[in-house]
């Protein structure tokens, strides 16, 4: 089983090729809004690194917001090309999931929260205990002080995303890291490598998107819960 995973939802590049249970290839680099120019020629160069060529990919999997609307728009458009052309499922993976899922040894509740601009953030949480990672919320979009009043009943919790860097969320509220003295997680970043094996479970689902109803994964205040559990 091959699957070729790819995120495009931040300023990083990520794409994975993962064969069984192993990581074929991979890329994950700062690609600073170079996306359009970077994916295709990287696809080729992971398949080329893994003995593999396109049509041995069994399914895509897309991290699919939310994010950057650019990036997004980019990676949907390219994966929606090649599975239709070689006819291959595509499964869709939650950025947010992807990047929770960072965190694997943290005990506690994850907050994945990124920059939706507009005073407003894009937000989940979730229950880890080392050995799962739950959800725990639904996909939040509302501004982030009424993230912070909503994460205030929890003792610890893990901020991962964009949004850690702009504010310090451990001066006024308690956030922590493994040490339980730092805010942040470094590498935040969503990773191919994860929406690659999240998204190999959605496919032993069989819970697959037609190229054509592939759509980002868009927020809108209209759709959002802000009361949560």
């Amino acid at each position: 089983m091959n699957v070729l995973a790819i995120d495009t939802s931040t300023d990083y590049l990520s794409l994975a090729i993962l064969r069984g249970d192993s990581v074929a290839a991979k890329f994950h680099k700062k690609a600073d809004m170079r996306h359009s120019i970077l994916l295709v020629p990287m696809i080729d160069k992971l398949l080329k690194s893994s003995g593999l060529k396109l049509k041995d990919i069994d399914c895509f999997a897309i991290s699919i917001g939310p994010g950057s609307f650019t990036g997004l728009r980019i990676g949907v458009t390219v994966v929606k090309g090649m599975a239709f052309a070689l006819k291959k499922p595509i499964v869709t993976v939650p950025t947010l999931d992807v990047i929770a899922n960072n965190v694997k040894d943290f005990i506690g509740i994850i907050c994945a929260v990124l920059d939706a601009r507009k005073n407003k953030v894009y937000a989940c949480l979730y229950k880890s205990d080392r050995k799962t990672i739950k959800r725990i919320s639904k996909y939040l979009l509302f501004p982030l002080a009424d993230l912070l009043k909503k994460i205030g009943k929890y003792d610890k919790v893990l901020f991962l995303g964009d949004i850690v860097e702009k504010h310090n969320f451990g001066r006024d509220w308690p956030a922590f890291a493994f040490d339980n003295k730092t805010t942040r997680c470094s590498g935040w970043h969503p990773k191919a490598e994860i929406a690659a094996r999240l998204g190999l479970e959605i496919f032993n689902k069989k819970k697959f998107v037609k190229p054509e109803d592939l759509e980002p994964l868009y927020l809108y205040s209209r759709e959002c819960d802000i009361t949560g559990r």
